[in-house]
């Protein structure tokens, strides 16, 4: 699999904070929520590909009820 770092920042209530994603060695995607203002206090989590594509489909139907 090909290195890859997605990056999505966050709005203007947020600008510090950003989401990056990484597929790992495991076969699994990873998620940092990282804070440039506290980098230390970092969090992650990994998931394998059946809980994100839940997570996908959660994400896609939630997004729908935006207004």
């Amino acid at each position: 699999m090909e290195n890859t770092k997605i990056i999505f920042t966050g709005t203007e209530n947020s600008e510090s904070q950003e989401l990056q994603l990484y597929f790992n060695s495991n076969n699994e995607i990873f998620i940092k929520v990282y804070d440039w203002e506290t980098p230390e206090q970092a969090e992650f989590i990994t998931l394998n590909k059946a809980t994100a594509v839940k997570l996908c489909k959660v994400l896609k139907r939630e997004i729908s009820k935006i207004q």
